[in-house]
């Protein structure tokens, strides 16, 4: 990987704690693409659509984020004691 690329991979895991070694592949995809919008004003409308559904596939947007298991407790429903 290119050192932008690099930079992306580290922003990404910082922003997504939730990816494992499952996303390695998608988010290698996100990093080429999101290092060369940087870089390429010719980025064409289908490479966007394309980092676009990456980034959703990962979580990474904020309507798909809503849907990611972050990992942590659920709420505890302060009714379960009655039950």
């Amino acid at each position: 990987m290119t050192k932008p690329q690099i930079a992306v991979w580290r922003e990404q895991v910082e922003n997504m704690p939730w990816l494992h070694a499952g996303h390695r592949l998608l988010l290698r995809q996100v990093c080429i693409l999101a290092a060369r919008m940087e870089t390429d004003p010719e980025m064409g409308v289908s490479a966007l659509q394309a980092l676009g559904s990456l980034l959703s596939k990962l979580g990474a947007t904020p309507v798909d984020e809503t849907k990611v298991n972050h990992g942590g407790e659920e709420d505890e429903d302060p009714d379960d004691k009655h039950f």
